[in-house]
């Protein structure tokens, strides 16, 4: 049958509301899908920063932890350093206790041996100052840099004082008459000294003898004098230069040659050649007098104190200087592990005062001021390779001689020749290890019926 024409429209109304419906029903599943996939993702991102934070919190406690170790081995290393450097100076103190005892024990000689106790004071000083430096606080290092300058001065002119003594034993007239013997040979005062001379240099040998003396002592006193002066300023311009070390990078690296650290530095320069002039001037002129004590060696050791902590010092310092930028990245970690270079200046220093005290020990000996004493040279260590080869020459010349003695007898075929060799076999080469063999102490044995007995 065909259908009505009110049917049509119903059915064409059914299926768009049944597409209506599909519609709904896919956007509600969208929405929901949609809805569950962000908070999945919101899940997901709670979750992320969650690990993130404990992530976080664990390099915290792993950074922590490390500067915590870091810090440990710091103080385990510090604590090394100073055990080791405080052994050192504790023996090298030792030494020049035991050393100053001894002359006290033997004070022949006071007016000589007070100069020596003040020049072995030079070990611990310098041993004990740099031990402090490594102990205390950073802002005390300029303070014992200042006593320590103060004393290496004061023990060069105490040295000069020492020659002066030996020479004159006390009288420092005699000085003068030995320094007259070599009038010829002294260089004449500096001009602008004149003042200090009360009988001009040139009335007589005496005056001048006596001008030089005043001359040389002069020399060496400023030098003592002026010394504490430049360490104090050296060291309130190093307080001052703090807080302007980025003014100071910016000036330029000439600009040092015109500050007042260059200043104080040519006048300290200037000082020790004054100083040293006038002890090699008085050495010059007595060395004759003076070389039964041997004053070179002990200068060696008072001056090697000096010379080997300032150029050990100033190569140190060049080596950290050209590499502190190789690892610029890891500047903050390499502070608390790689020591700084005053820090091994001042152990370097403690270890070798322990040597210095030594060598002053073998160059100041208490017996040198007895009465009666004869300079005694000791041969340097050795294996004694020369007694060895000696010996092994005496045994090979004694075996040719017997090979010869052999041949002799064979070709005589006497006695007597034989008896003639044996006597020069016991005439042979001296043994350095035995001494020598005179015929008095070592007589010959009876004549044996055997050739070859006789020969042994």
């Amino acid at each position: 049958m065909p259908h009505s024409p009110q049917e049509a429209p119903s059915n064409s109304t059914c299926c768009l509301h049944f597409h209506r419906l599909l519609n709904y029903g896919s956007l509600t599943v969208l929405s929901i899908a949609t809805a569950l996939l962000f908070l999945q993702t919101q899940a997901i991102s709670l979750r992320l920063v969650t690990q993130q934070h404990e992530i976080e919190s664990l390099k915290e406690q792993l950074q922590s932890s490390t500067e915590h170790i870091e810090h440990q081995v710091a103080a385990q290393r510090d604590l090394t350093v100073v055990h080791i450097a405080g052994t050192f100076t504790l023996l090298s103190c030792l030494i020049t206790t035991f050393h100053m005892t001894a002359h006290l024990r033997k004070m022949n000689q006071p007016f000589v041996q007070r100069k020596i106790l003040a020049i072995l004071w030079m070990s611990p000083i310098y041993g004990v100052t740099s031990f402090l430096c490594l102990v205390l606080p950073h802002s005390a290092d300029g303070y014992l840099t200042i006593l320590k300058d103060f004393y290496e001065s004061y023990v060069i002119y105490q040295f000069l004082s020492f020659l002066i003594a030996v020479l004159g034993r006390g009288d420092r007239e005699a000085v003068i008459r030995c320094l007259s013997r070599h009038v010829n040979h002294l260089d004449r005062p500096y001009r602008w000294m004149r003042c200090l001379f009360h009988p001009a240099p040139e009335e007589s040998d005496e005056a001048m003898a006596k001008a030089v003396l005043m001359e040389c002592q002069v020399l060496g006193m400023q030098f003592v004098l002026l010394r504490p002066v430049v360490a104090v300023a050296n060291f309130v311009l190093e307080l001052m230069a703090e807080g302007n070390e980025a003014d100071n990078e910016d000036k330029g690296r000439l600009a040092f040659l015109y500050s007042p650290k260059f200043i104080l530095l040519m006048l300290q320069n200037i000082s020790v050649f004054l100083a040293f002039s006038g002890l090699l001037k008085f050495y010059h002129a007595v060395r004759d007098e003076l070389a039964w004590c041997q004053p070179f060696n002990k200068f060696l050791t008072i001056k090697g104190v000096v010379f080997m902590t300032f150029w050990q010092g100033l190569a140190i310092s060049v080596f950290f200087h050209f590499n502190k930028h190789d690892n610029s990245d890891d500047d903050s970690n390499d502070n608390s592990t790689i020591p700084s270079a005053n820090t091994i200046q001042h152990i370097l220093i403690c270890m070798e005062m322990l040597f210095f005290s030594i060598a002053h020990w073998c160059v100041f000996p208490a017996e040198e001021w007895e009465d009666g004493y004869k300079v005694q040279f000791y041969q340097g260590p050795g294996f004694g390779f020369k007694d060895f080869a000696s010996d092994v020459s005496l045994i090979i010349d004694n075996g040719k001689k017997s090979i010869r003695a052999r041949r002799e007898t064979k070709r005589n075929g006497s006695g007597d020749d034989n008896g003639s060799t044996s006597t020069d076999l016991s005439n042979g080469k001296e043994s350095p290890s035995f001494g020598s063999m005179d015929g008095s102490s070592h007589q010959m044995e009876p004549e044996l019926n055997n050739t070859d007995d006789r020969l042994l």
